[in-house]
């Protein structure tokens, strides 16, 4: 890995997993507020809508908190940020459809603190996904950087790795 890539992957790999947590804990302390953020995208026919959106409500955040955790840690840096890119996916996939169907709703991303995206769903919440999107893409292809388990893990020496004997 170049030096650069070093100063520029372990920041963005941190400050994502860092992001990621604290959207997770978000929509933990307030998993109503999340439910109708869910239930508002309408994405769900009717039939299956309340255990669908209580599946989302419960199974999302602790999927971003874990993920989150291990970027932070640089623990399977590739294989947490492959799964936060496909929520990102799914999240603006989910956004654009809002905007195409034009509806009026808030985004329940990161609670109370939505920034720099204020008010109802806009073009501004596609391209702070995409940004993030990339950022995972990055960590996907680059590793997480040689401030990362993974580094330490990977750049073992034999020795270290064979059992001692007495």
């Amino acid at each position: 890995m170049k030096p650069i890539e070093a100063v520029v992957v372990t920041p963005i790999r941190i400050g994502l997993g860092a992001l990621f947590m604290l959207a997770a804990y978000l929509k933990l302390s307030d998993p109503q507020a999340f439910a109708e953020s869910v239930k508002a995208f309408k994405i769900f026919d009717l039939a299956t809508a309340s255990h669908l959106v209580t599946l989302a409500t419960f199974t999302v955040p602790w999927v971003e908190m874990i993920c989150g955790v291990l970027l932070v840690l640089g623990l399977w840096s590739r294989a947490a940020s492959v799964a936060l890119a496909g929520l990102l996916l799914a999240f603006t996939i989910g956004i654009i459809s809002v905007l195409q169907r034009e509806i009026d709703v808030r985004c329940g991303c990161f609670g109370k603190y939505e920034w720099p995206c204020t008010g109802n769903i806009s073009m501004c919440h596609v391209a702070r996904n995409s940004i993030m999107l990339l950022c995972s893409l990055l960590i996907t292809l680059r590793g997480g950087g040689p401030v990362a388990l993974d580094w330490f893990r990977r750049n073992r020496s034999p020795v270290d790795s064979e059992p001692q004997t007495a």
